[in-house]
């Protein structure tokens, strides 16, 4: 049966599993019941898909929080932090992606620190993905470098990354 969806599900490229349909969605009452009729511990993983085209997703296997919060999708993302889901520090790349401020607070809320302390790859990510009131946040919030270091290095500051990620907001500000 695969083959009679295969090209619809090519073009969508997405996780075709179900709870990967029910995180994607926010649609909490679903995915409650799911994982309680499926016994399914809120520390698992989502099962590769053929179909992911997102090279984060594609890169290593996402727990159920940090696909919640690749998604935005604040509900399941809540109930999973609320059933002792392990909040990591990859947790930041993953909320980015998501595009929710409501999940930046809450790693902050929770002191999770990125990978990277500085706080430089969140930024990266940010600009890359083009949610730039997130980077702006991270810009003002949490950037441990002077700025006169930042314009200093080539290859790591909001400019470049600008440049690479051709997000033109953060090309202006240096003319």
């Amino acid at each position: 049966k695969i083959f009679d969806t295969f090209d619809e599900k090519c073009q969508i490229g997405e996780n075709d599993s179900y709870i990967s349909f029910l995180i994607r969605k926010d649609m909490i009452d679903e995915f409650v019941s799911f994982v309680n009729k499926q016994n399914i511990s809120v520390r698992s993983e989502i099962s590769p898909s053929i179909f992911e085209t997102n090279p984060l997703l594609k890169s290593r296997r996402a727990s159920l929080i940090e696909y919640a919060a690749f998604f935005g999708s604040i509900q399941i993302f809540n109930y999973l932090r609320m059933n002792n889901a392990e909040m990591t520090p990859s947790l930041w790349i993953y909320a980015i992606h998501g595009n929710n401020a409501d999940m930046i607070h809450i790693l902050e809320e929770y002191n999770i620190e990125p990978e990277d302390k500085t706080y430089m790859m969140c930024l990266k990510e940010s600009i890359k993905c083009h949610h730039n009131n997130i980077a702006r946040y991270i810009e003002n919030n949490h950037l441990e470098e002077s700025l006169e270091k930042k314009e200093n290095d080539f290859k790591n500051n909001s400019v470049s990354f600008g440049f690479h990620y051709y997000n033109y907001e953060f090309i202006e500000d240096s003319c």
